[in-house]
């Protein structure tokens, strides 16, 4: 947020993040889960006793594609569009890499069913940076960013070492609970 300098700046960064969700999901959940009508791995009768669930989670609902991983590579491919960093881009894929197989492991999709939900994620994230570039040329003057302090879209990285310090930070909390939670600890 503190890296634009205007309201309506800050608007348009947050309003096309929700536009990612929105479109990702939207396809996912709203038209095509209904209109393919696949079973989950999980509730396959085919399947659901061959597939380990963990923890026996089971829920109902249609597996081809993924929302989860639509929604995160969205997110992911908007951001990293935003703001030009590689390690922030190698950070924000591997975070969407790693909810995409948790949607495996859980047994709640097939592999296509999260690769499809990849690929949509990228079309939404690429659709929602381009509204947001064609918005933000209309609304802001434009700024050259000459100093290895920020990147070429002007964030700070510092800031961006930060977001992956947090992120970084919380899979390894979340994985020390797991590993206390499951008595390895």
């Amino acid at each position: 947020m503190k890296n634009n300098e205007a309201m309506s700046q800050i608007m348009l960064v947050v309003g096309c993040a929700a536009l990612c969700i929105l479109f990702a999901d939207g396809v996912a959940d709203g038209l095509v889960k209904p209109l393919v009508g696949r079973p989950r791995p999980c509730n396959d009768p085919l399947l659901k006793y061959a597939v380990d669930i963990a923890g026996n989670y089971r829920v109902s609902g249609f597996s081809f594609f993924s929302a989860h991983a639509a929604n995160t590579m969205s997110i992911a491919v908007f951001f990293t569009l935003l703001v030009r960093n590689r390690t922030f881009t190698a950070a924000m894929l591997l975070w969407s890499l790693l909810n995409g197989w948790t949607r495996l492991y859980l047994g709640l999709h097939y592999p296509g069913d999260v690769l499809c939900g990849f690929l949509w994620g990228a079309v939404s994230g690429c659709l929602a940076y381009l509204l947001f570039y064609k918005v933000y040329l209309r609304i802001s003057p434009k700024l050259n960013y000459i100093s290895t302090q920020y990147t070429r879209t002007g964030y700070s990285k510092n800031d961006i070492d930060m977001v992956i310090a947090v992120m970084v930070l919380t899979v390894a909390m979340l994985m020390i609970l797991s590993l206390y939670t499951m008595h390895l600890f």
